[in-house]
């Protein structure tokens, strides 16, 4: 369970980074163009995704917290033996 968590939380953090740069460029793009009407569309197509994201990652990030860690080989021997 562990290991899709932490899959799930790298692939919503990449498409989070993605999208919100996305939505930078292309406000950027606006400026240099000198075209508001492209600053208010690369906001209109990006916010709302970036921020659906942002909040997948988090709360997956956060439930990270509370998924038990895998322990080494190591670690299991020497619980297993009580030293």
């Amino acid at each position: 369970m562990r290991k899709l968590a932490e899959l799930l939380f790298k692939v919503f953090l990449v498409a989070f980074l993605a999208c919100g740069t996305l939505l930078v460029f292309g406000q950027i793009l606006g400026l240099i163009l000198q075209n508001g009407d492209l600053i208010i569309q690369s906001a209109d197509w990006f916010k709302n995704p970036t921020i659906v994201l942002s909040a997948i990652f988090s709360l997956v990030g956060f439930s990270l917290n509370y998924l038990p860690k895998k322990k080494n080989v190591n670690e299991q021997d020497k619980s297993m033996s009580g030293s």
